[in-house]
């Protein structure tokens, strides 16, 4: 089912079916989600995944759980992805699946433990069908990985999770089952096979995958698992043939895979997408290195000139200078940063002197040791470049403080910080007794290595090719410095190879990737490799977000964000046009869903705006709605305990309130009861159910606190952006500073009657000075100056098909903005300063709080516009919430504006 690489198109339409039914809203919330072991938690990110697997897996279970309805929600899911997916139409047998797509480095390994965990939690209270467990990694070293993490997960639970080798499964499995254990069973993913395969192993390590067909077939989670030979579509096959378990011709698979990745290559796997925070969103939310990757205007002129291309490895060089220093001056203003030491990763086509690549960086290393490069002015020139770079995971450009370094660059700087040479000095090699992979150099006047060249054939390579780059030969060392390359002790600053070192190579210290006439598809293949390796980061333990997003929390000043800047930056470089076009193809494709818009201007306030804050309160208001059928079983389930039995057997566990059996008891009795009969949804479980009820009537209400001075409450519009293509996004961003630098119609009538133009220049400007111009079907609008922000985007067609997030392209709100356009001469205005502000739901804090009596959880309620008036005489507020969508879809109305009566009815 794979298609061209190019023509795969990334709906995501799993998640977008999971958000449209609210499946995770009907998740249990007595479950745990959160803890993991003594020193982990799951982060808020990593809890919506693990969410977002059960939700998809129990709405695909239902059926199986409910045997009289079925098949009848795994054909909602079918008819959906039918009905969504245009070009790629699924199968009932393609559906009992859903793909990850999570960075590296966002703690893919904690999710699936976690998740492993609670399907058996699910298992134990009956809220899915009872099936084995498979976990299928690619290689020893992460299955290695996850059973260390397994340890730490087991050392801080009760209920242990036991590994097992998936060939022990048939003597394990009957056994676990009767014990209810949680077991899940490793295998190595390269290593299912055929009957036929198996038989050609004479190591005997594959695994005949039909010895583990299930009859209720498996939940399996894979790992990274289309890594691997060129097999690996057919060993998919092998995985949902294993999950499906034994089904007659018209039924849906019985079991289901989970698919973890951080980069997917089949279509299927983005419209089975339950779950995305891809490397693009881990970076946006505060996550890992920016990426900046200079000379994107292809302006190399003369791609066979060597001395270009020595320049561009010296440009390298001097930023990783300005990183160093900049981390000098940061550890010095607070001791507790635990920053990596930066690295360069340095990739030539081939590692051998008949190749240009090899010797053109040996070349600058010369240049800087013997003090033969003008260093002082290609930092000028470089700084110059890089006061516009383009960051491509976010709106920010390098900072000044970064800059400066770059700026005041010289050669004494560089020989001392790169290369720890105090002087002019020649190189010298050594290589590493026993190991034929590595060779280390070093300035002859230091005493440590900065560069570590890393090959096939060490020995040869220092035999053939030294002499001839000017190197010196000396004895050799008994230690690697691979090995030890993420020790804070590593001297290395470089590492120079053919390839990029990327089997069972891990590190956060690059910092800095430059190629040599690598070509570009290999180009685009190291450089992806590198950075899903190489961009996290941890400023400071166990942290891993950049500096700007920590700043109230560890009370860091804009000066260290500032300098961190080069810390958190991914710099790639290459030596000719075509491979930096590759880069960027590679990165925008596999990383980049969507580019930033820029440019958007904050209005000048004249008065403080202000919002409501909340606070928690215990409020005994809530309700419990049950069915007739499920209060029969409540009734049933009450009365067949003792008091005490019910306390103590049943509901002893956090939180529990003696009030709630008094509300059960009052409820049997026929007694006014905070739990009323409602609707007929058959629900029932026991072994939740008590649980439920007391968190939904001990629930803490939200109410009033005050009213704040906003601030950073509307954020939206710093985060819009756009699944267009490059040039369309250009073209907007430009579209956007021509409407906010526009003069509307009254300023240059005005500019006419004081004479500062003539009638000619006054129909120019009002002909060409537009504060409204339409992009691609989108209006780009700056006339409503008394909005929050400008300009408006705003999508002019119909069809619910805007590639820009936050686009206002609902018809009810466009036609209310139109409205509010035509009316802004009205009289009503006059007597008030006033602005107003769209609200983006889950990413703004401006909400009203209310109880879904449905869903029996507290919600948060965004109206579509805030409007504040300042009355010019007295000087009181009128706050408005406008709603105009919810005018035509009622999503519990009813409850939202009880919500709303709550919270402000007779507050001033």
């Amino acid at each position: 089912m794979a298609k061209a690489k190019q023509n795969i198109k990334k709906h995501l339409l799993l998640n977008q079916f999971i958000h449209n039914k609210s499946l995770v809203q009907k998740l249990n919330e007595s479950y745990d989600f959160g803890n993991f072991s003594q020193a982990i938690n799951l982060q808020f990110y990593q809890q919506e995944g693990v969410k977002n697997a059960l939700a998809i897996l129990s709405f695909y279970m239902k059926d199986e759980l409910n045997s009289h309805n079925y098949n009848q929600e795994r054909r909602k899911l079918l008819d959906f992805y039918q009905g969504e997916s245009k070009d790629l139409k699924l199968q009932k047998e393609h559906i009992a699946r859903a793909s990850f797509w999570m960075a590296t480095g966002s703690g893919k390994t904690i999710v699936m433990i976690k998740l492993i965990a609670l399907i058996h939690e699910f298992i134990k209270n009956n809220q899915l069908p009872k099936k084995p467990i498979m976990l299928l990694a690619p290689n020893d070293k992460i299955l290695n990985q996850f059973k260390a993490n397994i340890t730490k997960y087991n050392n801080y639970h009760s209920n242990f999770i036991k590994i097992k080798d998936l060939k022990d499964f048939e003597s394990i499995e009957k056994e676990a089952s009767l014990l209810n254990e949680a077991v899940v069973y490793f295998a190595r993913s390269d290593l299912l096979e055929s009957e036929e395969n198996v038989g050609k192993d004479k190591k005997a390590k594959r695994l005949n995958y039909k010895n583990y067909l299930n009859k209720d077939g498996w939940y399996i989670l894979l790992d990274e698992a289309h890594r691997g030979d060129s097999k690996t579509s057919l060993r998919k096959n092998y995985y949902h043939e294993l999950a499906r378990g034994f089904i007659k011709e018209d039924e849906f698979p019985k079991g289901f895979v989970f698919n973890f990745s951080a980069t997917f290559e089949d279509e299927i796997d983005f419209i089975t997408c339950a779950y995305n925070y891809n490397l693009q969103k881990f970076n946006q939310e505060g996550y890992g290195k920016n990426i900046a990757i200079l000379n994107e205007n292809l302006d190399f002129k003369s791609e066979n000139n060597e001395e270009a291309k020595i320049k561009t490895i010296l440009e390298g060089f001097i930023i990783f200078n300005a990183i160093v220093k900049t981390k000098e001056e940061l550890f010095l203003k607070r001791q507790d940063f635990t920053y990596h030491n930066p690295l360069i990763i340095a990739v030539s086509d081939k590692v051998n002197t008949q190749d240009a690549g090899i010797k053109t960086y040996f070349k600058a290393v010369h240049n800087v040791l013997k003090n033969k490069a003008d260093i002082g002015n290609i930092a000028l020139e470089l700084y110059e470049k890089l006061q516009n770079q383009n960051l491509h995971f976010g709106i920010n450009t390098l900072s000044d403080d970064f800059l400066k370094y770059i700026k005041n660059t010289n050669n004494d700087e560089l020989r001392k910080n790169i290369f720890y040479a105090s002087a002019n000095a020649n190189l010298e090699c050594y290589s590493i007794k026993g190991n034929d992979k590595e060779l280390a150099f070093k300035s002859k006047n230091s005493n440590k290595p900065f560069m570590l060249l890393n090959i096939s054939n060490a020995k040869e390579w220092e035999k053939n090719f030294l002499l001839e780059l000017g190197v010196e030969s000396i004895s050799d060392i008994s230690q690697s410095h691979f090995e030890n390359i993420n020790s804070l002790e590593s001297s290395i600053n470089i590492m120079l190879g053919s390839k990029v070192f990327s089997e069972g190579w891990d590190s956060n210290r690059v910092n800095l990737i430059s190629f040599i006439n690598i070509g570009s598809v290999n180009a685009k293949k190291y450089v992806l490799q590198t950075i899903g390796r190489g961009v996290r980061i941890e400023p400071f333990l166990n942290i891993r977000k950049r500096l700007n997003t920590l700043k109230e929390t560890f009370k860091i000043d804009e000066r260290c964000v500032n300098l961190a800047c080069g810390l958190e930056t991914l710099f790639v470089m290459a030596s000719d046009n075509e491979a930096i076009q590759a880069i960027i193809e590679g990165i925008e494709y596999e990383f980049i869903e969507s580019k930033h818009l820029k440019g958007f201007k904050e209005t000048k306030l004249s008065f403080n705006l202000p919002i409501p804050k909340y606070k928690n309160e215990t409020k005994l208001k809530s309700i419990y709605k049950i069915s007739k059928d499920d209060a029969k079983s409540l009734e049933e389930l009450i009365k067949s305990y003792d008091e005490d039995v019910l306390i103590l057997g049943q509901c002893l566990y956090k939180n529990f309130k003696y009030s709630t059996l008094q509300e059960f008891n009052k409820f049997i009795k026929g007694k006014e009861s905070r739990i009323q009969l409602s609707g007929n949804k058959v629900e029932f479980n026991e072994k939740t159910i008590l649980k439920t009820i007391n968190s939904v009537l001990n629930s803490n209400t939200k109410v009033l606190d005050k009213f704040v001075k906003l601030e950073k409450e509307i954020t939206h519009h710093k985060n819009i952006q756009a699944k267009l293509d490059f040039e369309t996004v250009q073209k907007i961003n430009k579209t956007i500073k021509d409407v906010l630098n526009a003069k509307s119609e009254d300023e240059l009538k005005a500019d006419f009657e004081n004479k500062k133009i003539n009638l000619d220049e006054l129909m120019q400007g009002i002909k060409e000075n537009q504060k409204s111009k339409e992009v691609k079907n989108y209006i780009i609008s700056a006339k409503l100056s008394k909005h929050y922000y400008n300009p408006l985007i705003i999508y002019n067609k119909n069809d619910k098909e805007s590639k820009i997030n936050f686009a206002i392209s609902n018809e009810s709100e466009k036609e209310f903005l139109e409205d509010l356009e035509k009316n802004l001469n009205l009289s009503f205005f006059e007597q008030y300063e006033w602005y107003f502000s769209k609200l983006v739901e889950n990413q703004d804090e401006i909400y009203i709080p209310y109880f879904d009596e449905e869903q029996q959880k507290e919600r948060k309620f965004y109206p579509d516009f805030i409007f504040w008036l300042k009355n010019k005489q007295s000087g009181e507020f009128d706050i408005y919430f406008i709603d105009p969508k919810g005018l035509k879809i009622e999503d519990n109305p009813r409850f939202k504006l009880k919500g709303f009566k709550m919270i402000f009815e007779n507050k001033n």
